[in-house]
């Protein structure tokens, strides 16, 4: 209550000075009030103008780091796709190798069978002449 009784003292106190005081004392307040106004103002706009620096930095920052993992990522699967491929040209060099092992073996088991074949013809012509 008191506290309160004291407020009311000086608001009314402000009031009483406001009411004393002259047209020219009325302009100078105006003015303070107008350059604490200005200087408000400016600060504010520094104020703002370091926060908006402060934003610009931290998104380049950020655009840096997103470059640097696309750039990761771009080259780990560019060597991805290197090793699939020289997996698959190892893989078409085996399959040429392993075809011509298995050409060389048919020929082989062919050539067998011919002489063979012959053999047996061989042997049932003598037969022939034999019987003959």
């Amino acid at each position: 209550k008191i506290e309160e009784d004291k407020r009311q003292k000086d608001n009314s106190s402000e009031k009483k000075a406001q009411k004393n005081m002259g047209g020219s004392e009325m302009k100078e307040v105006e003015t303070l009030e107008d350059e604490c106004k200005q200087v408000a103002a400016q600060l504010l706009k520094g104020v703002l103008l370091k926060v908006a620096t402060m934003e610009r930095e931290r998104l380049m920052e950020q655009r840096q780091d997103v470059m640097k993992r696309y750039s990761e990522e771009k080259k780990r699967q560019e060597d991805e796709i290197k090793m699939v491929q020289e997996n698959q040209a190892k893989s078409a060099e085996a399959m040429k190798v392993r075809e011509k092992e298995l050409r060389e073996k048919l020929m082989k088991k062919f050539k067998q069978f011919e002489e063979k074949k012959q053999k047996t013809q061989d042997k049932i012509q003598k037969k022939k002449h034999i019987i003959i």
